[in-house]
């Protein structure tokens, strides 16, 4: 499949508008006024005091330290806690949050280069409103996370050690290593799979709240149980927004699965697969995972929407993409006229 492969290399009008989108991107990023941004003071305080090593207290609140590390690896997100303590010592904390933000945005560079389409990857990312609007500039810890296990998944074709790198980023993306290792599981059963992490998905959701308060760790004493709560049309927009991954999924061909791209884009697909219907059972049994893991719903979006070029030629292929295409559409529109993108408080 990898001979499949858009190559940018022989479309020099794709290469340079792909280099111009980038390049506005990282300037954008990295010189962007950041004194008034929201959450702003939050992650400057967070590279200010990390180095005071106090964070380290909370692997041993609960008596016993093996049991409270490996917990906490995911439930206090180790190694972010790591990077916030490493860069609030060598730098200034208004300048780590600036290297953050550009190492965040040039993985997400860095991994949709591997993508049949890099340039439609670099578009979504600008416009899917929870894309670099969101977690590219203002809610940091998530978008390096996602940057990280895209990086991992496409860059080195690893993308069950990319969720699992990315959990102990932000806890959320545990659920997505969950759902990757399922696919790894059953790779060459795509329809078990999908059946296994549908009901992953639901138990998940149902037993969702009893797992918030064995592993919510801090968290705990921040969230409500009705926080993130979500409407119906967030239910719906899910199911639009997860057909890429399912036409990717039905359509792989029995012969290519172990290959690159395939084998990639199929592990995130079931990502995609299971944080959607995650999502959607959450919203009737675990407000509050709906509202925190939602948002993966359209990120994937950003590698599997390209990845439909491996598919073209098939007619159910262009009714998907055209689907996702016009939602897409109203949903930027929509969160342009109500302020979404509007990144000062």
């Amino acid at each position: 499949m990898s001979n499949l492969r858009i190559d940018l290399e022989k479309r020099p009008a794709s290469l340079l508008l792909f280099f111009v989108l980038v390049l506005a991107v990282m300037a954008f990023a990295l010189t962007l006024d950041r004194t008034f941004l929201m959450d702003q003071q939050n992650y400057l305080a967070l590279f200010r005091e990390a180095p005071t090593l106090e964070w380290t207290t909370t692997f041993a609140e609960g008596g016993s330290f093996i049991k409270d590390l490996i917990v906490g690896l995911f439930s206090e997100e180790f190694l972010w806690h790591v990077w916030t303590t490493i860069f609030g010592y060598l730098l200034d904390p208004y300048t780590a949050v600036v290297v953050l933000v550009g190492a965040l945005n040039g993985l997400i560079v860095l991994a949709a280069k591997k993508l049949p389409s890099p340039t439609l990857a670099i578009v979504l990312w600008i416009a899917i409103p929870v894309g670099l609007a969101d977690i590219g500039l203002l809610q940091l810890r998530q978008g390096f996370a996602f940057a990280i296990m895209l990086f991992v998944a496409l860059r080195y074709s690893k993308p069950t050690l990319g969720a699992f790198i990315a959990a102990m980023v932000h806890t959320t993306f545990t659920v997505a290593f969950a759902f990757a290792f399922i696919g790894w599981m059953f790779r060459k059963q795509p329809i078990s799979a999908l059946c296994a992490i549908l009901i992953a998905a639901f138990a998940g959701a149902y037993g969702g709240g009893v797992l918030f308060d064995m592993f919510g760790g801090r968290r705990l004493l921040e969230y409500t149980a009705s926080e993130g709560a979500t409407s119906l049309n967030y239910v719906f927009a899910g199911l639009i927004l997860v057909g890429p991954s399912v036409h990717w999924i039905l359509t792989s061909p029995l012969e290519a699965r172990e290959l690159f791209p395939e084998r990639v884009l199929t592990s995130l697909a079931f990502i995609h697969v299971g944080a959607t219907m995650f999502t959607i059972f959450s919203f009737f049994f675990f407000p509050l995972g709906a509202g925190r893991v939602g948002y993966l719903t359209e990120l994937m979006l950003i590698p599997m929407l390209p990845a439909l070029a491996l598919r073209r030629g098939r007619p159910l292929t262009l009714w998907v993409a055209s689907s996702v295409g016009l939602y897409l559409v109203y949903l930027v529109g929509e969160s342009y006229l109500t302020g979404v993108y509007r990144v000062y408080s």
